[in-house]
């Protein structure tokens, strides 16, 4: 349980200390800022606030760990729903005996089988904590709402699109499969493109619309790769991102901001982020890159 591709709907209680992380040597990327220039700048926004029968540490742990995957409805090969009481008081597929909240609380603490699975961050162990101690006290009721980005329908959050076709540029066609695009077209005698994407305020937004800068939202995206290098990228004014270095595949990803952390669990085998983050989602992925 607890598979995620893409975590956080809100609030999560992370943080990302540039001068001490522990991921490996790191090569800061392109993607430029806003100060680039060009059509319409990235404008960060919400979601869709959805109300639960949780404590808020119960209901923001599900929704920075899992419920991307767990959700209403589960995907990603995730076998059940975790977004209620209910769902967390079920007997555990694995021990009928035991509920899957207090299976979970074993997930998240096991270095063997753990949840999130590896190579995705373990977490926080205050977190797990506030989790257990709801699931001792025989998981009483609460109330809290939280914030789903992917619970909305597809909109231009902007309200500014990329209208230049395939005019060069960094802040060029957000949103579509930059990779899958420039290789096609042809790249020209400068280093191909290795990893690209955009990042957006919610979960459906069309192709071509911009996104959000790291100026506006505060966002980094952070790629680690099979070796332990990672790229630090800064999402330009029309939410793109994308570096140039070589890469070793597998890669993991996380979005990272004063609000939390927005991370891929799975490792997958393609920098082309927006192949898979489509308005609509695809290969399991439940919509775009968005912020935490």
């Amino acid at each position: 349980m607890f598979v995620a591709l893409l975590l956080v709907l809100g609030g999560a209680a992370c943080s990302d200390d540039d001068d001490d992380d522990p991921a490996g040597p790191r090569r800061d990327a392109g993607g430029g800022t806003a100060s680039d220039g060009g059509p319409g700048t990235g404008s960060d926004g919400g979601g869709t606030v959805t109300p639960t029968d949780l404590p808020c540490e119960v209901a923001e742990l599900l929704a920075a760990q899992c419920t991307t995957c767990h959700g209403a409805t589960p995907s990603a090969g995730a076998p059940m729903a975790l977004v209620s009481a209910a769902d967390l008081a079920r007997p555990s597929f694995s021990d009928p005996t035991r509920s899957m909240a207090a299976v979970a609380v074993d997930r998240m603490r096991s270095t063997t089988a753990p949840m999130p699975p590896a190579p995705a961050a373990m977490v926080e162990p205050t977190a797990i904590g506030a989790f257990e101690a709801w699931v001792a006290a025989s998981m009483p009721a609460g109330s809290c709402v939280v914030n789903d980005p992917f619970a909305v329908p597809p909109t231009c959050t902007s309200g500014a699109t990329w209208n230049f076709g395939n005019l060069e540029s960094p802040l060029m066609r957000p949103g579509h499969a930059c990779i899958t695009c420039h290789t096609a077209m042809g790249e020209g005698p400068r280093p191909p493109l290795t990893l690209a994407g955009t990042v957006y305020p919610t979960g459906h937004e069309p192709d071509d619309c911009n996104g959000s800068s790291a100026a506006s939202s505060g966002a980094s995206v952070e790629v680690t790769d099979a070796s332990g290098q990672l790229f630090r990228m800064m999402p330009n004014a029309a939410g793109n991102f994308f570096a140039q270095g070589a890469v070793t595949f597998p890669i993991t990803a996380r979005v990272v901001s004063s609000a939390g952390v927005r991370a891929m669990a799975m490792p997958v085998s393609s920098g082309d982020c927006n192949s898979c983050h489509t308005g609509a989602g695809a290969m399991g992925a439940p919509g775009r890159i968005v912020l935490p």
